[in-house]
């Protein structure tokens, strides 16, 4: 069974910095905004929304625990090869993302995984494009 959607929680104001980190460093892959429920509330994908923000008042929050939280999330986009994976890779460098792994292979999690992470620099979220078709011919990244 799919997965149909998933959502991340955070604070509210950052809401709109990480959507347009995630916009940019996505677009290539087709990433857009599908949906938007009043100004922290949003939905995002390729052809309909299944990645939502949902922006949460940051009075309602001990600030510090929602930091820590978010440092521990990760999110897993498909590319269809391994140039998809380094243009993600290049792109969220150039929105602010922090390098948490250069693309390349990763045998260790299986055959032909090519993939890259970058945290983001609202949340520090760990977000990952990867494919599972990485030959030869397309190197171990940089």
């Amino acid at each position: 069974m799919p997965l149909n959607h998933s959502s991340l929680t955070l604070p509210a104001p950052k809401v709109a910095p990480l959507l347009t980190f995630l916009t940019s460093s996505l677009a290539h892959l087709g990433f857009k905004e599908h949906a938007r429920f009043g100004p922290s509330i949003v939905g995002l994908g390729e052809e309909t929304a299944y990645f939502w923000l949902a922006g949460i008042l940051s009075e309602d929050v001990d600030a510090k625990t929602v930091d820590e939280v978010l440092r521990k999330q990760h999110f897993a986009f498909t590319a269809e090869n391994a140039e998809q994976v380094r243009v993600f890779y290049d792109e969220a460098m150039k929105a602010g993302g922090v390098d948490n792994g250069k693309p390349g292979l990763r045998p260790h999690y299986a055959a032909g995984y090519y993939a890259a992470f970058v945290r983001d620099p609202v949340c520090g979220v760990n977000f990952e494009v990867l494919c599972h078709t990485a030959g030869e011919e397309e190197g171990t990244g940089s």
